[in-house]
């Protein structure tokens, strides 16, 4: 075999190579999948159970928000589905807060 043919039949496994290596796209990241519990809301749970530390988080005290949630909840919450889980109203809510 002569040079130029010892580099096309190198050209030709690496494409062969790189068209087999395929790229994993996942719905949900393995590790939200896995701490589904765990979302950014922890933060959010320790909080409600400290009034001070909650209103001065996001400026406003707990009555307060469950009465906003109580009123936009119907516009702004989506259904879940077999892919996924959605987020809830009162997260949306608290995201846009702080």
């Amino acid at each position: 075999m002569s040079s130029d043919e010892d580099e096309v039949v190198l050209f030709y496994n690496y494409i062969r190579r790189r068209r087999r290596r395929t790229r994993k796209q996942f719905w949900i990241y393995p590790y939200i999948e896995t701490n589904v519990n765990r979302r950014l809301f922890i933060a959010a749970q320790e909080l409600s159970e400290d009034e001070a530390k909650f209103q001065t988080f996001y400026r406003m005290r707990k009555q307060t928000l469950q009465e906003l949630v109580e009123i936009v909840s119907p516009l702004i919450q989506r259904q879940n589905t077999d892919m996924r889980e959605s987020v809830s109203a009162e997260e949306r809510i608290m995201i846009t807060l702080r």
